[in-house]
């Protein structure tokens, strides 16, 4: 398989602002199977990939997906690395918030505790290519994603990985559970955000309005179908319920603001059936986690641990199934002082599983 492009992008200093460098095949500091674990107090190395990949498979022009690959210490192929998947209106930042990293980067957690990830920008979104939006849905969410997959298991970024995690969140865990149902290539899933039979309150589905007509977007879009969220409702629909610092507001608003394909948004689980069909189709072990607040998902009491709808979850899958519910927290777990709560539950449970680092 082709190797993926490398670019180095220093930390937060302009997301344009990637040099060009030449890389040796092995790119990580140890292959060995001896090698020690990745150790929390080594320091965070990261290194950004533009993957190719077809967005259908009889494609001949590929697509391009933005990618960055980050790990503590020393890497083999046995470090369990985490495929990070954002939500509609969001991109890569949403797991690797420059606002308080300590606190809201689970990148800076994963990585901490030995895990590898790569955290990507999905096809439409950040630096990936933006193709017609009515070409993208969960289909192609989820074929991409399982090309990334099988990129790690082939050597890509340097490490034949034996073990992959996928992590998706909102409309990321829809693409997440796509990839696990039909490819089934997959160690683990660890979804939030996201249900069977959505239904949610009118006043959400005016969230979304053309890109094209936002400041961030104007002139950027090539494809002006094209959505974004509509300027300050981000908090109260995304974020609120839970506890939450204000200063995080601008960066909701701003870095972490990105666009969404209609067509993924009209293909959300409005009913229960062809959801099913699909997570019963998971035969890796899944983690659905939910902030209490969930506007999005939680409708019927605003409140998961009593919602009938969510306390159902458990009959639509057909796998190792385990449910656990983030307190003070919304819709997007990572905007919320409760983020940490979240990464420490993924983490115990990839231990419980045997998918924690040796």
């Amino acid at each position: 398989m082709k190797r993926a492009s490398f670019r180095y992008k220093a930390p937060y200093a302009g997301l344009a602002a990637a040099v060009a460098l030449a890389m040796a095949p092995g790119i990580l500091p140890a292959t060995n199977a001896d090698a020690a674990p990745a150790s929390s107090s080594a320091p965070l190395q990261c290194r950004t990939y533009i993957f190719k990949v077809k967005q259908f498979a009889t494609d001949i022009v590929k697509q391009s997906v933005w990618g960055q690959f980050c790990f503590r210490g020393q890497v083999t192929s046995d470090t369990p690395v985490q495929i990070l998947i954002h939500g509609g209106a969001y991109n890569h930042t949403y797991w690797d918030s420059p606002f308080q990293p300590d606190r809201y980067s689970y990148v800076q957690a994963a990585t901490k505790r030995g895990y590898a990830t790569l955290n990507i920008d999905r096809l439409g979104y950040g630096q990936s290519d933006r193709p017609v939006a009515a070409t993208l849905d969960f289909n192609v969410a989820g074929y991409v994603t399982h090309q990334l997959v099988q990129m790690l298991r082939d050597g890509s970024v340097g490490i034949r990985f034996t073990r992959v995690i996928l992590n998706g969140h909102s409309m990321g865990a829809l693409t997440a559970e796509n990839e696990a149902a039909n490819y089934r290539d997959v160690d683990g899933v660890i979804v939030t955000g996201i249900g069977h039979n959505l239904s949610p309150p009118p006043e959400q589905l005016t969230t979304f309005v053309p890109a094209a007509t936002d400041p961030k977007f104007v002139g950027q879009l090539s494809a002006a179908s094209y959505l974004t969220s509509r300027p300050n409702v981000r908090i109260s629909v995304f974020v609120e319920g839970g506890s939450y610092d204000p200063a995080i507001v601008p960066y909701e608003e701003g870095i972490l603001k990105d666009t969404l394909s209609p067509t993924e948004f009209t293909a959300l689980p409005m009913d229960t059936s062809d959801q099913t069909q699909l997570t019963q189709k998971i035969t890796a072990p899944v983690l659905f986690a939910q902030g209490r607040y969930d506007k999005i998902w939680c409708t019927r009491t605003f409140d998961c641990t009593t919602d009938p709808q969510a306390l159902k979850e458990s009959s639509y899958w057909n796998t190792s199934f385990t449910r656990i519910v983030i307190p003070n927290a919304g819709h997007s777990i990572n905007s919320n002082l409760s983020a940490p709560t979240f990464y420490d539950a993924t983490f115990t449970w990839l231990e419980q599983h045997g998918l924690a680092p040796r």
